[in-house]
């Protein structure tokens, strides 16, 4: 073989998708600790099921919220589209789940983009709903404050009088406070 002929290379179907659909199941169901696997085996998180939709959309759809995060964090693309031009925030917005809209609009998803029948994402929303102010906000300029993101909105497990305090030192009570002379 000569030194300017490349070897062709065959790329053969696969036959099944056996980890890409199951990573589309474990968005559809939360399960977070099998996503984690089926991404540490390098699938890809842009992979469209049979029915056009990547496991992104299905977490948006349902609101999934930390789904979305891990996806997110491994590389899915915030502006995929289905086959019919809707994106995961089209989808976010549909389902008034406001801190995955949140988390799309900070990772650089368009809050312009158009589907196929021409609607953006703020249409998708329900009047009046908190999410669909967050998509006007945004359309005119304002990003989401990453605090309000990724903020934890939960009680203390241990409850706080439950957690020992430092007593205050009886002599430093008593104590005079005397002031520096310069």
């Amino acid at each position: 073989m000569a030194d300017d002929e490349e070897e062709a290379v065959i790329d053969y179907p696969r036959v099944h998708y056996f980890l890409e659909e199951e990573m589309c199941t474990a968005a559809a169901e939360n399960k977070l600790s099998q996503l984690r696997r089926i991404l540490m085996e390098r699938v890809d998180p842009n992979w469209l099921n049979g029915f056009g939709l990547s496991p992104l959309h299905i977490a948006a759809d349902k609101g999934h919220f930390e789904i979305m995060k891990m996806l997110v964090c491994n590389k899915a693309t915030v502006d995929i589209e289905n086959r019919s031009g809707v994106t995961p925030l089209h989808l976010a917005a549909r389902g008034d789940h406001y801190k995955c809209a949140q988390l799309l609009l900070l990772a650089g998803a368009d809050v312009f983009k158009e589907c196929w029948s021409l609607c953006t994402p703020r249409e998708f929303a329900p009047k009046g709903s908190k999410t669909r102010w967050l998509l006007e906000k945004r359309e005119q300029g304002v990003i989401p404050d990453p605090k309000d993101v990724f903020e934890m909105n939960v009680d203390p497990i241990v409850p706080r009088f439950a957690i020992p305090q430092p007593e205050p030192d009886p002599k430093a009570r008593n104590k005079p406070v005397q002031k520096k002379k310069k």
